[in-house]
């Protein structure tokens, strides 16, 4: 994920919509896991 934010945030190229979409969908649970810790800072 972390190679994944370096090509979107700093445009080192092109980012493909369909790996992108495979990069998020593989890595769904990563997103879950911050919004459990984020509820859990922020309460």
């Amino acid at each position: 994920m972390r190679g994944f934010r370096n090509i979107v945030v700093h445009r080192y190229g092109a980012v493909d919509d369909e790996i992108a979409f495979e990069i998020l969908r593989e890595n769904l649970p990563d997103f879950y896991l911050f919004i459990d810790w984020a509820e859990d800072f922020l309460a």
